[in-house]
C-alpha cells in the first residue's frame, strides 16, 4: 500500500492511499489532493479502478466527482466506487448527482457486493457524530499482507480482534485534537502492546507530523504512514 496523503481536514496533502493487484488499481478514499496525483498515473495495464469510500467528508471524497469525470471521458474507463454500506452508497450518489454526474458514468456497488481477494471486509466505527451510523474501515489483504485500515475514527475497539501478528494497522491519530479523531498520546498505550505483539502500526490523518514523530521517537514497529 502506498500513500498519496497522511494529514489532517485542513492538510495540504489529505489522507488517501492506493495498492494495485494483477487486474486491479484501488484507491482508498478520493480528496481533492489525491486526484492531483492520480491525473498523473498510467492505469492502462489495469481491468479495473476502485475506489473504496470510508465516509463522505470532503477531505475523504472531495475529488471523487472530479476522478470519476477523468477516468470516464479522459481514460474510457468507468470507475467502480466501493461504498461500506448502502446507506453510504446513497448519500455518495447524492454527492454525484449534485456535482453534475451522470449515473452512468460511473459503476457503485457495496463492499459486500464485491467478489475480489482484496476486499475481506467493512469495518463500521465511531467517528463524527454528524455521520453517526456512516464511518467505515476496511480489512484488507494487500497481496498476501493482512492489513486493517480504520479511516476516520475515534476508537479502536472495532478493529482489535481483527489484528494479529503481521498485520498491518493504518490508524487515524491526531496530536492535539480528539474526540472524533483517536489522540495519539491517549491511544500510544495500545498501540505500544500492539505493536509488541508484531503488528506493523502506520499513523495518518496527523494535525502535527513533527509532534507526532517525537512522541513515537524510538517505538518499535510505530511510525508515520510512509508517503509515495
Amino acid at each position: 500500500m502506498k500513500f498519496l496523503g497522511r494529514g489532517a481536514g485542513f492538510s495540504d496533502l489529505h489522507t488517501s492511499a492506493y495498492f494495485t493487484t494483477r487486474q486491479n488499481f484501488v484507491v482508498i478514499d478520493c480528496p481533492s489532493s489525491a486526484f492531483i496525483q492520480l491525473k498523473k498515473m498510467d492505469f492502462s495495464s489495469y481491468k479495473n479502478i476502485y475506489v473504496l469510500v470510508t465516509h463522505t467528508h470532503g477531505d475523504h471524497i472531495g475529488s471523487l466527482g472530479l476522478f470519476l469525470q477523468f477516468t470516464y471521458w479522459v481514460l474510457k474507463k468507468k470507475i467502480l466506487i466501493v461504498a461500506p454500506s448502502k446507506e453510504v452508497e446513497a448519500d455518495i450518489c447524492t454527492v454525484l448527482t449534485i456535482e453534475g454526474n451522470e449515473t452512468d458514468w460511473y459503476n457503485i456497488c457495496t463492499a459486500n457486493q464485491v467478489n475480489e481477494d482484496f476486499l475481506f471486509q467493512p469495518i463500521l466505527t465511531s467517528h463524527s457524530p454528524q455521520l453517526k451510523g456512516k464511518c467505515f474501515g476496511y480489512e484488507l489483504n494487500v497481496n498476501g499482507v493482512h492489513y486493517v485500515y480504520t479511516g476516520d475514527t475515534s476508537t479502536l475497539e472495532p478493529f482489535i480482534p481483527l489484528l494479529k501478528r503481521d498485520s498491518v494497522l493504518c490508524v487515524d491519530t491526531s496530536v492535539y485534537y480528539g474526540l472524533i479523531h483517536l489522540k495519539l498520546e491517549d491511544a500510544l498505550e495500545q498501540f505500544i502492546i500492539l505493536a509488541e505483539k508484531g503488528v506493523q502500526i502506520y499513523l495518518m490523518h496527523l494535525d502535527d507530523e513533527v509532534k507526532a514523530t517525537e512522541l513515537i521517537q524510538g517505538l518499535k514497529n510505530i511510525t508515520i504512514a510512509p508517503l509515495e
